[in-house]
């Protein structure tokens, strides 16, 4: 299963060493895409991470490194085409390029964001959610 994951989830693995979101990311089970955008979001809370991870400064880029591998990024070109209905549909406006993402490759979005849910357009899945659906938990 494809899925565009939002800087909410990339943070929340940075910062945490374990979890369910670290189990899924690596679990093989999901095909993660991102707008490169993504990465921009982990440089400009990298203080903020290296502060809640408790990690050295050098273990948290070796840890961004092994996550990176598993994101596929695209640029803002390959959906750019998508904004102008992303734009229209999407509750807040700085997740734009993630609702153009997921509509470009018609597939889910991976958030705790709850607001996100507040359209009828683009599937967005919590954790949850996403292992419910991939059969990984039990509901």
């Amino acid at each position: 299963m494809r899925i565009v994951i939002d800087a909410n989830i990339l943070l929340s693995i940075l910062i945490s060493a374990r979890g369910s979101k670290q189990e899924l990311l690596f679990s093989g089970e999901i095909e993660v895409i991102s707008p490169d955008k993504l990465l921009f979001e982990a440089g400009k809370n990298w203080k903020e991470i290296c502060n809640k991870s408790r990690l050295s400064e050098e273990d948290l880029e070796s840890s961004l490194s092994l996550v990176r591998e598993e994101i596929k990024t695209f640029s803002f070109n390959e959906y750019k085409d998508m904004l102008p209905e992303a734009k229209d549909l999407c509750p807040h406006l700085k997740d734009i390029e993630y609702f153009a993402l997921a509509m470009k490759f018609n597939c889910p979005i991976w958030t705790e964001e709850k607001r996100l849910k507040n359209q009828s357009r683009v599937d967005v899945l919590s954790t949850r959610e996403l292992l419910e659906k991939l059969e990984l938990i039990s509901k």
